[in-house]
């Protein structure tokens, strides 16, 4: 028997790795003056196929399967790809310049997957967990040297990620355009968030306003930033269901109409400043003098009298801002009043937010009912 090395040559580069289930072959040995029986490109194709300012850091390259599985690239531990996407998007500026987002888990990529917002890497760190998506026939389809697919080692993963225990998959997106988004079932109501800075609570308002099927959500310059990792986190998905428009400035609001209603969480504005002796210094409370607009509890109000609704909603750290307070004024509008007890001052502001759209959804489907039976009643005589 002839020693092994006499027969064969074996290319040391690369590792022989057979997927058995689908026989797709990483790389290949090959025996001098005989050709390959399968046709598959080897690894040395594959990965000369990728650009080569992508070849940096990358350890292999692995082609779309009979099953569906992508194309996609493996990282070596010391591949700088991922660390230079996370210092994309570490920031609202980074992520305004380069009009890109991260998401981070399963449902959020899934949900900006079927919005159609369009992915620019996603970074997965093993296969079931990218299996587990409903990906695009497009994303399917791509080659090895325009694939957006990186299998990196899950401590990679991990240390780019904002909760304890990553899911071992995150994603760079282009900037979605989502203002253009109202359903046809969307009710007239519009939400004003005016100086809500706490990330999670801004989150949870998205995901309740958008569960109510309200039309629009408007961000005035001072909230926080709506595509930030703890905002997407508590918005469950709102991001890609319902139109909203950020960073909107007071002036930019001038023609807006509608019956404005003011939800401010600041418990020493729960004062009806109407009924206070002239002599008092309100200013102790507040700069300006938006406190004179007429306070009534939640539950009294006529929110179907003139539509659009107008809801504003404050921090419930820093409450409403004297410009609010000034809009709502300059529209005569007033201010909704939510009765707590048991010596709780206030409430967050997704929970306020809550108790009111829902009310207000309410009055609307009774006035449509309403409405309805009119008809019925005048159609019968």
């Amino acid at each position: 028997m002839k020693a092994f090395g006499s027969s064969f040559s074996i290319n040391f580069r690369q590792a022989l790795c057979i997927n058995a289930t689908t026989r797709t072959y990483v790389s290949d040995i090959k025996r001098p003056g005989t050709k390959s029986s399968d046709k598959k490109p080897s690894n040395d194709d594959l990965f000369n196929s990728i650009k080569p300012h992508a070849r940096s850091g990358v350890l292999s390259a692995v082609e779309k399967d009979e099953s569906g599985f992508p194309s996609y690239l493996i990282l070596k531990e010391t591949s700088p790809l991922l660390s230079q996407a996370m210092m994309s998007i570490k920031n609202k500026k980074n992520r305004q310049q380069n009009s890109s987002i991260l998401l981070e888990g399963k449902r959020l990529i899934q949900d900006a997957l079927n919005a159609g917002v369009k992915p620019k890497q996603i970074f997965f760190s093993q296969k079931r967990v990218l299996e587990n998506l409903c990906l695009p026939e497009e994303l399917r389809e791509l080659s090895v040297s325009s694939t957006i697919f990186y299998k990196a080692p899950y401590k990679m993963i991990q240390l780019f990620s904002e909760t304890e225990t990553s899911q071992g998959i995150m994603g760079i997106f282009e900037f979605p355009i989502i203002d253009h988004r109202v359903h046809k079932k969307s009710f007239p109501i519009t939400v004003i968030c005016d100086n809500i800075r706490e990330p999670g609570n801004l989150g949870a308002v998205l995901r309740t306003v958008t569960a109510v099927g309200a039309s629009q959500i408007i961000l005035m310059k001072g909230c926080t930033d709506l595509w930030g990792d703890k905002v997407l986190r508590a918005g469950c998905g709102a991001h890609f269901r319902m139109k909203i428009i950020s960073d909107v400035t007071w002036s930019n609001l001038e023609n807006f109409k509608g019956q404005v209603c003011l939800a401010d969480n600041n418990f020493m504005n729960n004062i009806d400043y109407s009924n206070i002796d002239g002599d008092t210094n309100v200013n102790v409370f507040r700069k300006t003098a938006p406190l004179e607009l007429p306070i009534a509890p939640y539950y009294e109000v006529d929110y179907c009298k003139t539509t659009p609704l107008i809801l504003i909603i404050g921090g419930e750290t820093h409450g409403l801002s004297d410009e609010g307070y000034e809009f709502a004024k300059s529209r005569k509008g007033i201010r909704i009043n939510i009765p707590l007890e048991n010596g709780i001052e206030s409430l967050n502001s997704a929970t306020a937010v809550g108790i009111l759209c829902f009310e207000a959804k309410k009055q609307m489907l009774n006035l449509v009912r309403s409405e309805h039976e009119i008809d019925k009643i005048e159609q019968a005589y």
